[in-house]
Formats: C-alpha cells, sequence, structure tokens
C-alpha cells in the first residue's frame, strides 16, 4: 500500500504519455513523504467501453483512486492528494485546456482488520540502501 489506479477512458492513451504519467504520479507519492516507496503501485485501467457526458468522441477521462492503510491524519492526507492532483494537472494540461477531458482523485482508506498483505519489495528495498 498505497495504490494508486488510474481509470481511463481508452481514447487518452493516444493523447497522452500514460507510463510518464505513472512515473511522475509515483514520484509525486514519494515526494509527499507519507506513503512507503516499496509499498507504491501506480497503474492505469483502460475503460473500452464508456459514456462521457454529452458522447463526443473527444471526451476522455481519467479517474484516479488511491486506496492506502490507515494511521495518516486527514491533513497529511490532504496535502498528498492536493499534491498528487497538482502534478496529474500538470501533466494533462494541454487536454484540461482543451474542453473535453475530466479528470479527478479520491482517497481511501482500508480498514486494517479488513486488508491482508505480503510484500518482499520493503525488506529488498532495505537491503538494496545498505
Amino acid at each position: 500500500m498505497p495504490h494508486l489506479t488510474i481509470e481511463h477512458s481508452a481514447n487518452l492513451a493516444s493523447k497522452s504519455d500514460l507510463t510518464a504519467l505513472c512515473e511522475r504520479l509515483r514520484d509525486a507519492m514519494l515526494a509527499t513523504g507519507i506513503f512507503p516507496h516499496g509499498g507504491i503501485r501506480v497503474r492505469c485501467v483502460s475503460c473500452a467501453h464508456v459514456a462521457i457526458a454529452d458522447s463526443h468522441p473527444e471526451n476522455a477521462f481519467a479517474a484516479m483512486l488511491i486506496r492506502m492503510g490507515a494511521g495518516r491524519s486527514d491533513e497529511a492526507k490532504a496535502a498528498a492528494g492536493a499534491a498528487i492532483m497538482m502534478a496529474a494537472e500538470d501533466h494533462f494540461a494541454p487536454l484540461l485546456a482543451d474542453g473535453y477531458f475530466m479528470l479527478s482523485l479520491d482517497i481511501v482508506e482500508n480498514n486494517p482488520a479488513l486488508s491482508w498483505k505480503t510484500n518482499t519489495v520493503h525488506a529488498r528495498l532495505k537491503q538494496d540502501q545498505k
């Protein structure tokens, strides 16, 4: 944890470098200081079948959802969300200027009693830092 999933309209892949977006948002998440390096996962999920607003063929969207473990203050989560949204807005600036793009971000905190994880990356990263 945390996981940042970006659901997007399929046409977005031809309008933006989504690999660069994933890397940029991962870096923004790291820069907040509240997410463990070894737990960050950023991924894009293309939605082939959509109905967007007025059905104009240029309409596109990116709906971002961060799922994270419990334990961070609302202030820390809000600051992180604002920083991540700013990075996404910067990445998508040309599309946000064209009138056919929608961008959103929500943060969901997992209930620790209902969240299970097995992650070997944390230990490897600690070993790599030695």
